[in-house]
């Protein structure tokens, strides 16, 4: 499959992200012009608190850095070099929370406030990081990977106002060339070819007290973060809130009728607003179950049946069929192209 995801492109999100990039990056010697060729950014609209990027636009960055920085730790130094602060106001509700427990919960909650380069959920004591796009060269995979997981701990740290460290970090990727530089920038053992990429915390850790916690500007934040959540829902395409309305639901073979629901709407109006995008439900919900299909066959140890099963299939001959259709070979000869 070649298409990019139709919300990608969507000029969505606070310029923050780039802006730190570009920033750190330069400590780097890589110049802002550099960092941002190709993106349709310059630095003066950086500065605007209008301006409005993409998923594309960051990853386009990320790309610049790639080919231009020798060092293949970048994303691991750029992401540690991060702040809380990068956030936006997002960043000040977590300082806020009243534990580091609850900071993540609040990360989950508003991650879409962000640019999305990997998607967050909480299990327990481990921070689970999943990616949402599927046609990403190896390299930029493991750049986004690096870059995320080391912004997450930085700004966890940048939170407790302490030198908290993971007890393990895992990587879905193979290991790479510069492997040990990640237990040296993490502070901790790290495990690749793993099921998923995971930062796991001692429930200690996870007990620690933000050093800005507050509960009555936790309320305040909160509600600020909410009406942006709000104004970022306006601004959404509907083929961003049906792939996210899909999420939710955590389940990818929900009808159109179901989703439609979610989000206040019949079908019809649905059907109608996806039309006017140039897109349609089908093209959404596969683009979206092709995206968890492809992330679960880089494990060997998930069987097919039950990938079939959580991209929302209930029959695998009919999930074989769609994948052939998404990607023009079998689930199986996917996994041993990946695994080769």
């Amino acid at each position: 499959m070649t298409c990019r995801t139709p919300w990608t492109s969507e000029r969505l999100y606070p310029p923050c992200e780039i802006s730190a990039l570009v920033r750190l990056l330069r400590d780097d010697g890589l110049a802002t012009a550099a960092v941002l060729h190709g993106t349709g950014l310059d630095a003066t609209a950086l500065d605007s608190p209008a301006c409005r990027t993409s998923v594309d636009q960051l990853m386009q960055a990320c790309r610049n850095a790639i080919d231009r920085v020798p060092d293949p730790s970048v994303a691991l130094r750029a992401g540690g070099r991060s702040r809380l602060s990068d956030r936006g106001l997002t960043g000040l509700l977590l300082g806020a929370c009243e534990s580091a427990r609850d900071y993540a919960a609040q990360a989950v909650r508003y991650q879409s406030l962000a640019t999305p380069l990997l998607g967050l959920a909480v299990d327990g004591a481990a921070w689970i990081l999943h990616e949402d796009s599927t046609e990403l060269p190896d390299d930029l995979r493991v750049f986004l990977v690096a870059l995320s997981t080391a912004q997450q701990l930085a700004h966890l740290r940048d939170a407790l106002g302490s030198d908290c460290r993971p007890t393990q970090a895992r990587f879905a990727h193979p290991a790479p060339p510069h492997a040990p530089d990640y237990a040296r920038q993490l502070g901790c053992p790290c495990v690749f070819d793993a099921e998923r990429h995971e930062l796991h915390f001692a429930d200690d850790v996870l007990a620690l007290r933000p050093r800005q916690a507050n509960p009555i500007a936790l309320a305040l934040l909160r509600a600020g973060c909410d009406t942006e959540l709000a104004e970022f829902a306006r601004r959404q395409g509907y083929g961003g809130r049906v792939a996210h309305a899909l999420g939710r639901l955590r389940d990818p073979g929900a009808s159109m009728k179901t989703v439609a629901a979610l989000l206040h709407l019949s079908d019809r109006t649905l059907r109608r607003r996806l039309a006017e995008e140039g897109t349609s439900f089908t093209a959404v919900a596969g683009e979206v179950q092709s995206r968890i299909a492809t992330r679960e066959l880089r494990s060997a140890q998930v069987r097919i049946e039950d990938v079939a099963a959580n991209s929302g299939y209930s029959d695998a001959a009919n999930f074989r069929r769609a994948f052939i259709r998404w990607t023009s070979m079998s689930p199986a000869q996917y996994r041993r192209m990946r695994q080769r």
